[in-house]
């Protein structure tokens, strides 16, 4: 079985080299469609998953033209990275062209990040955020967004500053913060 760097290097001397190419195809076959479930298996991609599984094989033919073994990198991996961005430009054209509407928007599990506040219009993200924060019982709870995210330069506080004027361990802040977060996620999924 010859190694993919060898079949890489046909490919890339005549990009006409069929068997090489099916040979890299069948071996990294399962690695493109695992990215593309990854990242395209919400039910509202299910035209944009169809059509990037249909393009498969050119995705995985332009990695191999395009990958420099010189990098250090396995194929696979470069390919992994091919197939991610691939799917991060078709979710991204999705997002520009407005074609989403709030019930088609899969959440974020990172806490709190750019992409799960931008998924929410502003002023129901703020007002989801105040309700919520609103019967909270835990002072702490208050101290900690507010501090984290309102401040006059557009940038988050960082956590060993909360943790000192709170008095408390960072990661003690972090686990208050990211109980709230996960309170508001429990309260969008019941909007």
């Amino acid at each position: 079985m010859e190694s993919d760097l060898t079949l890489i290097c046909r490919i890339q001397d005549d990009n006409t080299d069929e068997e090489s190419l099916s040979a890299l195809v069948d071996r990294h076959s399962g690695i493109y469609h695992s990215m593309v479930n990854q990242f395209l298996s919400h039910p509202f991609y299910n035209i944009d998953r169809s059509q990037a599984v249909k393009e498969k094989d050119y995705v995985i033919f332009n990695s191999a033209v395009s990958f420099n073994p010189e990098k250090n990198t396995k194929f696979s991996t470069y390919l992994a990275n091919q197939a991610k961005w691939k799917c991060l430009n078709i979710i991204n054209k999705k997002k520009r062209s407005n074609e989403m509407s709030m019930d088609d928007v899969p959440l974020s599990d990172e806490p709190f990040s750019e992409s799960f506040i931008g998924q929410l219009n502003k002023q129901e993200a703020f007002a989801l955020l105040e309700s919520t924060l609103n019967k909270e019982k835990d002072f702490r709870v208050k101290k900690i967004i507010d501090m984290r995210y309102n401040v006059d330069n557009n940038k988050l506080t960082p956590w060993r500053k909360i943790a000192e004027a709170l008095d408390m361990s960072i990661q003690g802040c972090i686990n208050i913060h990211n109980r709230f977060i996960n309170k508001v996620k429990k309260e969008i999924n019941y909007v």
